[in-house]
């Protein structure tokens, strides 16, 4: 292996732990969200508000965060970001009332904003099925952090504080932000300065992409049910099923290690597999998995199987979606992932609160949040076919995993 191979492998090691951290830092916090709710004497809507703000922070500069990237450079972006980050976590442990506590939780979620750079260099530094591959463990981090997020705040909180949660997500961003000033590598500007007008056109060539517009609103929609669960279950599982904290972090580990497996899965694929066979297989896996937690809404452990049948189904899809749905468009790389980002995070914090509002409505219980994803994943199945009905012959006419 060269050492520029080398540089590259340990680039995206050390941003792997920059965008764990960022997943880390909400999914640690989420078991000691109803004492720190009731530390401040705030209702329980601040639970998965707190959630949806940091979301909102997530999607709150990346349509200018693409020309710089193109402008100043990658680099310096990402290490703006990774620094971001690590001043907002060590700030919220002095927060004094809940709402400076969701003011610094939405400026800590603008380091997620960051993320689609370190993204687009990936797609571009790497071929179709390498840039598949490691989007695919980057995106299991989503899933991998709530999977070890509420055993390691849990851990935290049972013995300390919950303020020590973000102390310990503050080292990490200081890992990562000195791993990501060594090893990432040092790219030319794409272009000399910003040309406004270049700039307006290419994202209104973007946002007027009917293909990337309707995939990334199936890969958002595609994402609710599982953040949802993440930011509900404590309401549902600690408060209204009056379960211990090892019932919380099982029923974390059932549902969500199902994505954690599709990845490891989505590794082994031989380098020509077309990207139409997984969006098909997943999303067929996806609706039977939760048509069937829909059913058994009233028994915990059947519920449980089925949400993790439905995110192995996710699993498969999301990331052929996704990179399905980016190459889809001719402009930049950069502008495409900033306005990928963008979409996401509104699209996530827009159904998480719907859901919100929905559950206050007619009660925060497991039953109520599993007949909302009947309609949800309803939806879902429709549009990956219509999707997939762009791809001729079983395979997508200009995207495959083999070649670009």
């Amino acid at each position: 292996m060269s050492i520029k191979s080398k540089q590259l492998l340990w680039f995206f090691a050390f941003f792997l732990v920059f965008e764990l951290n960022i997943y880390l830092s909400n999914d640690m916090i989420m078991p000691a969200m109803l004492g720190i709710v009731g530390e401040f004497q705030a209702e329980n809507k601040f639970v998965p508000l707190s959630l949806s703000l940091y979301l909102l922070g997530g999607s709150s500069l990346q349509i200018f965060l693409g020309p710089l990237a193109d402008c100043i450079g990658k680099r310096k972006l990402v290490l703006t970001g990774n620094a971001l980050f690590l001043l907002a976590t060590l700030a919220v442990p002095f927060a004094a009332s809940i709402e400076q506590f969701l003011v610094l939780r939405f400026i800590q979620g603008m380091g997620c904003c960051f993320i689609f750079v370190g993204y687009a260099m990936i797609h571009e530094l790497f071929d179709d099925m390498a840039a598949v591959k490691l989007s695919s463990i980057l995106s299991s981090t989503t899933i991998l952090a709530p999977l070890a997020g509420p055993i390691l705040g849990s851990a935290i909180i049972s013995r300390l504080d919950w303020r020590y949660v973000f102390f310990l997500s503050g080292l990490l961003a200081l890992l990562s932000l000195l791993g990501l000033f060594k090893t990432m590598p040092r790219a030319p500007a794409a272009v000399a300065r910003l040309d406004l007008g270049a700039i307006v056109r290419s994202y209104a060539a973007i946002f007027s992409n009917r293909r990337f517009m309707f995939g990334m609103f199936t890969a958002g929609l595609a994402t609710v049910p599982l953040t949802a669960w993440i930011g509900f279950s404590p309401i549902f599982v600690l408060q209204e099923m009056g379960a211990s904290y090892a019932t919380y972090i099982a029923l974390q580990c059932v549902i969500l290690s199902g994505f954690v497996l599709s990845s490891i899965a989505i590794q082994r694929l031989r380098q020509d597999f077309p990207l139409v066979y997984l969006l098909r297989l997943g999303g067929l896996i996806a609706a039977a998995g939760m048509l069937g937690a829909g059913a058994g809404r009233h028994h915990a452990d059947v519920f449980a199987a089925c949400m993790f049948v439905y995110s192995i189904g996710f699993g498969l899809f999301n990331g052929a979606l996704i990179r399905s749905a980016i190459t889809a468009s001719k402009e930049s790389m950069t502008l495409t992932t900033a306005a990928m980002s963008l979409l996401y995070c509104i699209y996530l914090s827009a159904w998480l609160q719907l859901y919100n509002v929905l559950c206050q409505r007619f009660g925060y219980a497991l039953e109520t949040y599993a007949l909302l994803n009947v309609p949800v994943i309803v939806v879902i199945a429709a549009c990956l076919l219509l999707f997939t009905r762009g791809m001729a012959g079983g395979r997508e006419s200009e995207v495959r995993l083999a070649r670009h």
